[in-house]
């Protein structure tokens, strides 16, 4: 291994062991940073010659920087999280595998390590609930007296704050596995365009304004809806957390189809990102969003897929 080897190795390890340690430190803004821990050690690493000895050398610094600034404690955090995810992507890039499943696979092994790692430390999954209920608990009072301080007063009564962190108990698995799969995608982009698309031998993105989930997936949708009725508790909330993570794929086909008459209409960028953004925000466009991709499979809003013979005139017209 060269010494241009060696420094690559060193800062990327640096940068990402930088970026993880400051979302344990600072809120809100040090989550979004943390996000991208993959990032450094995937543009440096991932399409090279000799890629998994680089990576693991890289994961393994990374990991030893962040055991010295945060303990034995933030090391395993790392390593059963973005460090797995990190090396999971890099053996699937180098298989040639597709995006989806990069991210299914990445995405679940964080959540599966995590979640393993949690039931060692903390206990069964009573303790991890109550664990993260006082998470958000504490979470919340230091909102409160921080609004407090520049002279907001809290309007939402306690009934009101007991009923919504008894709902994001219920639906942490789904918001876990959401979030996961975010990051994986977004890291994935950032070196997709840091020099991803010169590296790969394949494209691993086509094009995202003809993606779409697989039809089979309608049946997970359709069959964790009525399981969300059933009379157990922990069946309707497994069913629940299922239900919400299925929506949140098709979302993401509603977004493609939207991406579609951007293009097809050539809407200014700025316009594009107003309009994303308010999706994202706003419940009811959403829900329209993911409504929109779920029907996709019948109405075939972007016209991707062969006129069928037997569909007659009421098929043509559609």
């Amino acid at each position: 291994m060269t010494r241009a080897d060696l420094i690559g190795i060193a800062r990327a390890a640096l940068i990402s062991a930088v970026l993880f340690v400051i979302g344990a430190m600072i809120p809100l803004i040090g989550g979004i940073a943390m996000v991208f821990a993959p990032a450094p050690l995937l543009v440096y690493a991932a399409g090279r010659p000799g890629v998994l000895p680089r990576m693991g050398a890289a994961i393994a610094i990374a990991a030893l920087l962040i055991g010295i600034a945060g303990g034995p404690s933030a090391t395993i955090a790392y390593l059963a999280t973005f460090g797995l995810a990190t090396a999971i992507i890099t053996l699937l890039l180098t298989r040639q595998r597709p995006f989806e499943l990069v991210v299914m696979a990445a995405a679940g092994a964080m959540i599966l390590a995590a979640t393993s790692a949690a039931l060692i430390t903390i206990g069964g999954p009573a303790a991890i609930s109550k664990a993260i209920s006082t998470d958000l608990t504490s979470g919340m009072i230091h909102g409160q007296e921080a609004y407090r301080s520049i002279g907001i007063t809290n309007a939402i009564p306690p009934e009101t704050q007991s009923e919504i962190l008894d709902w994001t108990v219920r639906l942490a698995p789904a918001l876990a596995a959401i979030v996961a799969g975010i990051a994986i995608l977004l890291n994935l982009r950032l070196f997709w365009r840091l020099g991803g698309k010169e590296r790969l031998p394949y494209a691993l993105f086509g094009d995202l304004a003809k993606w779409s989930a697989p039809e089979w997936l309608i049946w997970g949708l359709i069959a964790t809806g009525f399981g969300m009725l059933a009379p157990v508790r922990a069946v309707s909330d497994v069913a629940l957390n299922a239900f919400l993570v299925i929506a949140a794929i098709y979302f993401c086909q509603g977004l493609a189809i939207m991406r579609f008459y951007f293009q097809s209409l050539s809407v200014p960028g700025i316009v594009r990102g107003i309009i994303y953004f308010i999706t994202v925000i706003q419940p009811i466009v959403a829900g329209v969003v993911c409504l929109a991709g779920i029907f996709d499979m019948w109405i075939d809003f972007r016209r991707l897929k062969p006129p069928s013979q037997e569909a007659g005139n009421f098929g043509d017209f559609l």
